[in-house]
């Protein structure tokens, strides 16, 4: 029984330790000042900013302004569910990244909400494309675009990305979502 219990230890130090790398993998650019990401929208309209109060998973949360609160879905990734492979890293990725901070939601999408009724967005943070980001980081796939009869803005930055980019669970292929 105690090995299980190492195996276990193991496997929460290598994934806190995966998040901690990405988290400064993915601040350090903007400390330094790097350029934003080439799927950031230069022409989005400028809104107030929502809180992320709840990450479901790396593609939906819950955000908040003035006392409003929506469930939102990010356009163009899809990032693997409970249970399936990387479904803890990639919400560990978002709540380490997104929790409590606050975000921009930019439309781009053909429909504005999804059939669950969330906010269809682009999610940027101190100008960088969340959903972008998480498929640099491997998280996240890009899905949801033309070629499943849902085209975004983005979708040819995100599908160029996607195809360069060593997936955390290479088998993932976004079916179960």
């Amino acid at each position: 029984m105690r090995s299980m219990s190492t195996v276990y230890r193991a496997l929460l130090i290598v994934s806190i330790a995966a998040v901690m790398i990405w988290g400064w993998t993915y601040l350090l650019p903007r400390l330094v000042g790097d350029e934003a990401d080439p799927a950031a929208s230069t022409s989005a309209p400028v809104t107030d900013a929502w809180t992320v109060t709840h990450v479901y998973d790396g593609d939906s949360m819950v955000v908040e302004r003035d006392g409003v609160e929506e469930d939102v879905r990010v356009i163009g990734i899809d990032t693997p569910e409970r249970g399936e492979c990387g479904a803890d890293e990639a919400r560990e990725a978002a709540q380490v990244t997104l929790e409590g901070q606050p975000v921009t939601l930019v439309p781009g999408a053909q429909d504005d909400r999804d059939t669950h009724d969330r906010l269809l967005r682009y999610v940027e943070i101190d100008g960088e494309d969340y959903g972008y980001e998480m498929i640099a980081y491997g998280f996240a796939i890009a899905r949801y675009d033309s070629r499943t009869g849902m085209p975004h803005d983005r979708e040819d930055a995100y599908r160029e990305l996607d195809a360069e980019v060593e997936h955390l669970c290479p088998d993932f292929d976004g079916a179960a979502g």
